[in-house]
């Protein structure tokens, strides 16, 4: 079962979340809390904590860091971003499971719930490839160039098609949108996108969009 404690500023967005929430199967809200305090008392019952950046008198950082140091097997989604890599990866390296973006649905909310819970997370290509370059750049180390120079040559086998799906699903885009975008066929992305993998030697688009983001971007601009 997973026990939610969604903490926001507003009682209204607690309710509205709870009211929604409650009707999926396997998920239990514990309570909504709207202050720091509230948030102390409830966290002991739950196991995943929906936080908001906007609580008062908090430091969404230093709150996570807390939770996860006094209940470590509690995951902490944070709520209410935009998709700003630096951001996201600062709550993720924080202690964050994952992230809850404004424009998402309660369904996309439910599936990074229960991704939190099963020890698992939900993110776009973009974030993946930016997270990437972070962990090379905090290890102080350079991707060897024979292997940059190999990527490179596996990218250069990419068709002009392939190289413009790539882009987009690098951008996060899904093969429908990718289809409307570029006037083509939806079974044609299919195909587009298998020959990417083929050729990229990777198991699913996430890993080519990180190939496509690290030769796009130089690891010395990774971020600081």
């Amino acid at each position: 079962m997973i026990r939610v404690l969604i903490a926001h500023s507003s009682r209204f967005v607690c309710d509205s979340l709870r009211s929604a929430l409650d009707k999926i199967d396997d998920v239990y809200v514990i309570g909504g809390a709207t202050t720091k305090e509230e948030l102390y008392f409830l966290l002991p019952h739950s196991n995943v904590v929906i936080l908001s950046t906007n609580l008062e008198r908090i430091n969404t950082n230093e709150a996570i860091h807390e939770i996860r140091l006094t209940y470590p097997e509690t995951k902490v989604l944070v709520m209410g971003l935009d998709e700003e890599p630096e951001l996201i990866i600062k709550y993720v390296e924080g202690g964050a499971s994952g992230y809850i973006l404004q424009n998402e649905s309660i369904d996309d909310m439910v599936g990074k719930l229960e991704a939190a819970h099963d020890e698992k997370a939900i993110v776009s290509p973009v974030i993946v490839a930016k997270m990437m370059n972070r962990l090379a750049y905090l290890a102080n180390r350079e991707v060897p160039g024979a292997f940059m120079e190999a990527r490179q040559s596996q990218l250069d086998e990419l068709t002009l098609r392939e190289e413009e799906v790539l882009s987009l699903i690098t951008a996060g885009c899904t093969n429908r949108e990718i289809a409307s975008q570029l006037v083509i066929e939806y079974g044609t992305v299919k195909n587009h996108v298998h020959n990417i993998l083929s050729k990229l030697d990777v198991r699913n688009r996430y890993e080519a969009a990180s190939i496509f983001e690290m030769q796009e971007q130089p690891l010395a601009g990774a971020l600081t």
